[in-house]
């Protein structure tokens, strides 16, 4: 019996010990997921000296152009460029005025760094902006346009616009995912006015992602799945569009 008892005792002891450790060997990742690491503002993604440094250079050659938005929550200002900056020919570049050099300023300087969309960044002294000089950040103009301000949205009856928005998300998705898997940033600030779209009539045949600022960009494992990332973008534009 004492046998029994010490073999039992040999097998149930390895199986308790992997039934406690399993959950430890789970990375915990942010918002329910196992890959999303960070935010861009944290410590984490701004692990390097230089990530602190982004705008630590006075910008010099920068000329404003046409205002394309007032003051918001989070920035002072988008301005178009006027005339060329570094090689970019003129209309092809935004400046973004920051409001202060804090994490979240910095974090969004490495992210558009990282997605390949940074141009430069810096502190301007332009009397039209501030009379003090103020961090910017200059960066890739995209191309299209907000699907519901287009005029094949606006002519269209419910049921086609119902379908432009739903392949205005998929497109929408797939190109978060793809940056996810190539670049590791996540962009989670998918309200309409931040997906640039292109058309064929009146369907949607590209999209273009703007805005990298937090609190909805974040650094993603090395290991991140596209269909994983998908699927959470996707479930996440349906559940806001439902609690709207």
């Amino acid at each position: 019996m004492q046998y029994f008892r010490n073999s039992i005792a040999l097998i149930l002891c390895p199986l308790l010990l992997v039934a406690y450790a399993a959950p430890l060997l789970v990375p915990r990742g942010l918002l329910g997921t196992t890959w999303i690491e960070a935010s861009i503002s944290s410590d984490v993604f701004l692990n390097k000296p230089e990530d602190n440094e982004a705008f630590s250079t006075t910008l010099t050659g920068v000329k404003l152009g046409q205002r394309l938005t007032p003051r918001g929550k989070y920035n002072a200002g988008l301005y178009l460029l006027s005339g060329t900056y570094k090689g970019h020919p003129e209309g092809s570049l935004v400046l973004k005025v920051m409001k202060s050099t804090n994490k979240a300023a910095l974090g969004e300087v490495k992210a558009l760094h990282q997605v390949g969309d940074l141009v430069a960044s810096g502190m301007l002294r332009d009397i039209l902006v501030a009379r003090n000089p103020v961090p910017v950040i200059i960066m890739l103009k995209k191309s299209g346009d907000v699907l519901s301000t287009t005029k094949a949205y606006q002519d269209a009856n419910v049921a086609i616009r119902e379908r432009m928005r739903a392949e205005s998300n998929t497109i929408k998705c797939e190109r978060v995912a793809s940056l996810a898997v190539t670049r590791h940033i996540l962009h989670l600030d998918n309200h309409e006015a931040n997906g640039l779209v292109t058309l064929s009539g009146n369907t949607v045949t590209s999209v273009e992602l703007i805005d990298y600022g937090t609190p909805d960009t974040y650094l993603v494992s090395k290991d991140t799945k596209k269909a994983d990332v998908l699927d959470f973008c996707l479930k996440r534009l349906k559940s806001k569009a439902q609690s709207a």
